[in-house]
């Protein structure tokens, strides 16, 4: 079984209207939403406060795109993702279809 820490890791996040941003993505764990085309961080907070843990870097906690090639019953199997400007101002740029 794997731990949070060992989730695929939010290795860039150019969604710089996003909480969690704060040079890289700080949520503890996003998640991808599926809404029509996008694969979007359903995380994605627009605010001036800011969020998450700085010590750590966010990994993805769950994936509802199951039509990715890298979804494995909900969860992210990739090595890590992108997060950025696609459908929406923060789409996970790493997804796949399957």
């Amino acid at each position: 079984m794997k731990t949070l820490l060992e989730m695929p890791a939010v290795r860039e996040c150019t969604a710089v209207a996003c909480s969690f941003n704060d040079g890289g993505c700080h949520a503890p764990a996003v998640t991808v939403a599926s809404a029509g085309e996008a694969a979007s961080c359903a995380t994605f907070v627009e605010s001036s406060v800011r969020g998450g843990i700085a010590e750590i870097t966010g990994s993805v906690g769950a994936c509802a795109r199951t039509d990715c090639v890298h979804n494995t019953n909900l969860a992210c199997t990739a090595s890590s993702v992108q997060v950025g400007s696609g459908v929406t101002v923060s789409d996970c740029l790493t997804y796949q279809p399957a």
